[in-house]
């Protein structure tokens, strides 16, 4: 079984994407939210980030693996 790299993507992503921001148009890069049930379990490797631009229009960045079974 290989594991998917959700947390390593969204780490990266969360770290530098401001830092990569040559125009200056990002405001805001929010934590790291994991997909967890109501009762704080884990439900899946999903993760999402919150980034918010100059103008404060607020997006959702998200990291999911997608499951091919017919890999080439």
């Amino acid at each position: 079984m290989i594991l998917p790299y959700c947390d390593y993507m969204a780490h990266i992503i969360q770290k530098n994407l401001k830092k990569s921001d040559e125009n200056g148009l990002i405001d805001t890069v929010g934590k790291v939210h994991f997909d967890l049930n109501p009762d704080g379990s884990y439900r899946s490797p999903k993760k999402t980030i919150s980034v918010v631009d100059v103008h404060g229009t607020t997006y959702t960045i998200t990291i999911e693996e997608v499951r091919n079974d017919n890999k080439v």
